[in-house]
């Protein structure tokens, strides 16, 4: 006997081995159509899509999960609070914010003109005084960290 089939045969002794084989065995029909799923989704590319998509959530969490960011959220964190944003009780107002920040033109330009005209919107009064608020609560702060 060669030294795979002896170490098969040994392998082969062990009841927990044996109970395990038992379970594949009874679930015969289950693994095959995993394989033949697996196989049509390696075979059309989805495998592949969902492998890249893996790593790059692992990439963000381990980004997201590391100390420097935690640390960063953190200072967020105590700048949204002296704001008068408190993030876990006024989830309205970050959300709004994430929203305007994503939904913003960045190639947008304004002149004085258009910026005057644009102090006559209720929505630009009502975000101006918004920002006012947090400048005016973060230099209070600031003021009080001297």
């Amino acid at each position: 006997m060669s030294s795979a089939e002896e170490r098969l045969i040994k392998a082969l002794e062990n009841p927990k081995l044996q109970e395990a084989l038992a379970d594949l065995a009874e679930r015969a029909d289950i693994l095959r159509d995993l394989v033949n799923t697996l196989w049509e989704f390696k075979r059309s590319g989805v495998l592949d899509d969902l492998l890249n998509a893996a790593a790059t959530l692992r990439f963000f969490t381990e980004g997201i999960l590391s100390k420097d960011f935690m640390e960063k959220v953190a200072k967020l964190q105590d700048v949204a609070l002296v704001a008068g944003v408190n993030m876990a009780q006024d989830v309205a107002k970050v959300d709004c914010l994430t929203h305007a920040v994503a939904a913003a033109d960045a190639d947008k330009q304004v002149g004085l003109m258009g910026l005057l005209a644009a102090l006559r919107d209720p929505d630009v009064q009502r975000g101006l005084g918004f920002f006012i608020s947090v400048l005016k609560n973060l230099g209070t702060c600031l003021a009080a960290k001297k």
